[in-house]
């Protein structure tokens, strides 16, 4: 097998080009690093193009026998590039080009179970990574980006999912036209604020449910809301005087809560 060496390799400038937004909406492809992520690509839906290998690493783990089922190609690169393409401080020696799928459908459908989340101008890659393996995990699968949020393929998001960007389904729409189509649909919108009058655990949120998680450092502007839109503040009461909690920590505690409910039937007493 070949191995790539050069910096001007067609390929190598494509990987080296999807570390940067720009580049990865140019070429509507993403990286996942690490055979962990590797995997998750291969059994989702998603297409996995290339598979770039250094130069000299082990070839193990499940990861090679689902290469070898879907005929991905394969890449050795030198050891001495290899780090190039790497988004991180210890490369874990294999790494996947990964087309971004197609847009989703404006809107999923808004059955009597239906939970979601709206990420609202988030800007750490951190939190919004972690809301998605949150969100994978618990069975939420129907995730609003708005405008302004960080990319979600941007490579720390990828990494900090865990899987999470391979297993959801995101839609990237306005606040305006999320909260106008809750609305028509009767899906309640609440929106998470330590300002909020209502605590999260004395509600009903066994109906269709859309918890909104705003930007992490100005929140969310309650101003210039339509009236008819379903909207209230939910408060995660924080007694031991911190100002609030890390937008991640309240999207899991928000998303558990409507879990422990539909698992159980009611709302805390």
């Amino acid at each position: 097998m070949t191995v790539l060496t050069s910096r001007d390799n067609p390929l190598i400038k494509t990987v080296i080009a999807l570390q940067r937004k720009r580049g990865r909406k140019k070429h509507r492809l993403f990286l996942a690093e690490g055979p962990h992520l590797l995997e998750e690509a291969l059994r989702s839906s998603f297409k996995v193009r290339q598979v770039l290998v250094k130069e000299g690493a082990a070839w193990s783990g499940p990861w090679c026998e689902l290469v070898k089922e879907k005929g991905v190609p394969v890449y050795q690169v030198s050891a001495r590039l290899f780090p190039v393409l790497s988004e991180t401080q210890t490369p874990q020696d294999v790494l996947a080009v990964v087309e971004q799928p197609s847009a989703a459908a404006e809107f999923p459908p808004a059955s009597a179970d239906f939970c979601g989340l709206i990420l609202h101008q988030l800007q750490d890659p951190g939190n919004l990574g972690a809301i998605l393996r949150t969100a994978w995990a618990a069975g939420v699968n129907h995730l609003f980006i708005t405008p302004g949020t960080v990319d979600p393929y941007g490579g720390k998001v990828v990494r900090s999912s865990q899987g999470g960007i391979f297993n959801l389904n995101l839609y990237v729409q306005t606040l305006e036209s999320i909260l106008a189509w809750a609305a028509t649909h009767g899906v309640k919108v609440w929106i998470g604020d330590p300002r909020g009058k209502k605590l999260y655990f004395e509600q009903d949120l066994t109906g269709p449910t859309l918890f909104l998680l705003a930007n992490e450092a100005r929140g969310f502007d309650w101003t210039n809301l339509d009236p008819d839109w379903r909207v209230e503040g939910l408060r995660i009461p924080v007694p031991g005087g911190a100002e609030s909690l890390n937008v991640s920590i309240a999207a899991a505690i928000l998303i558990y809560e409507a879990l422990r409910q539909r698992l159980t039937g009611a709302a805390r007493e």
